[in-house]
């Protein structure tokens, strides 16, 4: 995931440059490169240096980066793999996303203006890029972080190999959630080593999550001057400001474990790490609910030549995501999804029609209340059933098909 904001450590900016141990510079020169990869081999404290010299970086400019982007988004659509229209439709119609379309557009424009840096895990480098801009100290050490964040991905990739092939939505956050979250904690310790007045604000790493954490997850309208600050809705559809969670909530698991030993005791968490997203929703040292696995399969519209196509388990905090994507206040959305006990996304596809049918069938520890219940039942959003503890949810964008087929939550 290329990191496309640069928020909590504002506070920096307003404790003053002076007095570090490193300098603000510009993360586009090779010399200040070379010191943020020192100084973060230094803060993980791993007393030697794993690629005996500095990782592979490359630093391009912006139109070579828009280009690229380009070109990746042209492969994809030429890749038969990618030639699945009903997932990006089965998304559009739970409203987790809008259009395949509008989302590259606007994953490339917002790319190219916010990204300064990202690493690759399939070429093993890390890009810096260039945006050849007047820089205000507070961009320059925005930049510094982000590529010190970036750093630590490539770090991880030489000793625990990044190249991950999760199954299902809610194992993929699980994954990037202890990797972004052991990259978030070591780019606040950067910070301070940075800017050691930030312990007036942020005592620990743990602190510093905990903040992202209120700040991803808070209420709030998306208003285009950003005056609202950073909530849920600054962060995108309900589905990427799901998936943006890894950052605070894999940061505060690797935090708690940050607090009690250390790096070290990071790096001995990775061989203990959540497997699903709800481990990392309930507070840290929660048992988690047994792993399960949800067999009933709902009935599509087979009379309309609907074929079924894929299957998909989105997590916990995708449905903290869909809730909040259907005005759900975020105390009760995460109470909510705290109750998921195992989910199943199943989605149909007539090829005569190019039409989609998408049946999301949750299991939940207990009913879910009257008003979340009212807030996603809407004349103009899927069909919902709740069953008991269970709850059902149908679209499709075929008007017929919307308009009869009615699914029960229950497996007959």
């Amino acid at each position: 995931m290329k990191r496309m904001i640069m928020v909590g450590l504002g506070a920096l900016s307003l404790l003053g440059c002076e007095e570090r141990k490193l300098h603000l510079c510009d993360i586009a020169t090779s010399d200040c490169q070379e010191s943020i990869y020192y100084a973060g081999v230094r803060i993980r404290g791993d007393g030697y240096d794993p690629f005996a010299g500095i990782p592979p970086i490359r630093t391009i400019g912006e139109e070579q980066f828009r280009d690229e982007l380009q070109a990746e988004a042209d492969q994809a659509a030429k890749d038969p793999a990618s030639q699945q229209p009903w997932w990006n439709s089965a998304l559009a119609l739970l409203h987790l996303m809008p259009s395949a379309a509008e989302v590259e557009q606007d994953a490339i424009d917002n790319q190219v203006e916010q990204v300064a840096a990202y690493y690759d895990p399939s070429t093993r480098k890390v890009t810096v890029i260039d945006h050849q801009k007047a820089q205000t100290d507070s961009t320059r050490l925005g930049n510094m972080i982000t590529l010190a964040h970036e750093l630590v991905h490539a770090i991880q990739d030489r000793e625990l190999d990044l190249d991950i092939h999760p199954q299902t939505t809610d194992e993929l956050f699980a994954n990037k959630a202890i990797i972004e979250g052991d990259a978030t904690v070591h780019e606040f310790l950067f910070a301070l080593d940075l800017e050691p007045r930030i312990k007036q604000v942020y005592p620990d790493p743990l602190s510093y999550v905990k903040t992202l954490r209120a700040m991803f997850m808070a209420d709030g309208p998306k208003l285009e001057d950003g005056s609202d600050g950073v909530n849920f809705a600054t962060l995108g559809p309900p589905a990427m400001a799901a998936m943006y969670l890894v950052y605070p909530l894999g940061g505060i698991w690797v935090g708690e474990h940050h607090k009690r030993g250390g790096n070290s005791a990071v790096r001995h968490a990775y061989g203990k790490s959540p497997k699903r997203s709800i481990e990392y929703l309930l507070p840290f040292g929660t048992v988690a609910p047994p792993v399960t696995t949800s067999t009933c399969t709902p009935h599509f519209p087979t009379n309309q030549d609907f074929v079924a196509r894929g299957k998909d388990t989105l997590g916990a905090v995708m449905l903290y995501g869909y809730l909040m994507g259907w005005g759900v206040k975020s105390a009760e959305a995460e109470v909510t999804a705290s109750l998921w006990r195992k989910d199943a996304m199943f989605v149909a596809y007539n090829p005569n029609t190019q039409k989609t049918a998408v049946a999301w069938r949750i299991e939940l520890a207990q009913p879910v209340s009257a008003e979340t219940l009212a807030y996603i039942t809407t004349a103009d959003g899927p069909r919902v059933v709740q069953e008991g503890s269970t709850l059902l949810i149908t679209a499709s964008d075929d008007a017929d098909v919307a308009a009869n087929w009615k699914p029960s939550a229950s497996c007959p």
